[in-house]
């Protein structure tokens, strides 16, 4: 049976909203995700995660970065609940999701879209089925779900390449796709993963400008890299992860190293 709130209401955890409705909220709203002395540990003595504390605003574009094992995909995998809080409190949209019960961890997701560095697509579905599925799991009907993923891969790049098997792209067409099904439930928080690991400067620089792009629409995005350049090309602003703690600056890659200087 559905829980109802006093007034008789159907209490939903977190009803999906359209980002492009929300992400440009005024400013009295909360920010969107609220990181308060957050831990995570995988073996007992040493923190992952140690102490972390980060506010994200609606509509912001935040890169993360740090070197290789820092805890960069620790944090994102915390905030779509591949893993649980140890202690601390991660609040999206004002609800505290190190508490969530498993049955609720699904309403959470549908307002996350993830990429991946590996993409994690598969290579014997076309283009259309691998987006597709993001929404057929909501039991979207199908003449929705057929407009919403036309309108996601042409957000991409990919407009008529619907029938394509996704095994036979380009690794940058294949994390096109990746985007593509992150996009198209019209997710508030985008997080990516190193979603330019595995392609070359061009291409990388490419997904970047394409993950700006549906910024732009009112999402906000987190995206992981270890990419200075990519980094140095753009001015968002740097949250680096060392050693499990959060260093922060405002714009740019040159602003951190002229806060490690000074």
């Amino acid at each position: 049976m559905a829980k109802r709130d006093p007034g008789g209401k159907i209490v939903r955890p977190f009803a999906f909203f359209r980002a492009g409705n929300s992400a440009h909220a005024n400013p009295n709203q909360r920010p969107i995700l609220v990181l308060e002395d957050v831990y995570k540990y995988f073996r007992p003595d040493v923190p992952t995660l140690r102490g972390v504390n980060l506010t994200v605003e609606r509509g912001e574009f935040l890169f993360v970065t740090g070197p290789s094992g820092a805890g960069k995909s620790t944090l994102l995998q915390l905030i779509y609940r591949a893993q649980t809080v140890d202690e601390g409190r991660l609040l999206f949209c004002g609800r505290d999701i190190a508490r969530l019960t498993s049955s609720s961890v699904p309403y959470l997701r549908r307002n996350l879209g993830i990429v991946f560095q590996d993409f994690k697509i598969i290579p014997h579905w076309t283009v259309f089925e691998n987006v597709a599925v993001a929404l057929e799991i909501l039991s979207m009907p199908k003449r929705l779900v057929r407009s919403r993923v036309s309108e996601a891969l042409e957000r991409v790049g990919l407009a008529g390449r619907g029938g394509d098997l996704t095994g036979n792209l380009s690794g940058g067409e294949q994390q096109r796709v990746a985007v593509a099904r992150a996009i198209v439930p019209e997710p508030a928080l985008i997080l990516a993963d190193e979603p330019t690991g595995n392609l070359d400067p061009t291409l990388a620089l490419d997904i970047l400008t394409l993950f700006e792009e549906i910024h732009e629409t009112g999402t906000t995005v987190l995206f992981a890299t270890h990419d200075h350049s990519l980094l140095e090309a753009r001015s968002h602003r740097i949250v680096y992860i060392d050693e499990g703690r959060v260093v922060e600056a405002r714009k740019g890659l040159g602003a951190w190293a002229d806060r490690q200087t000074a």
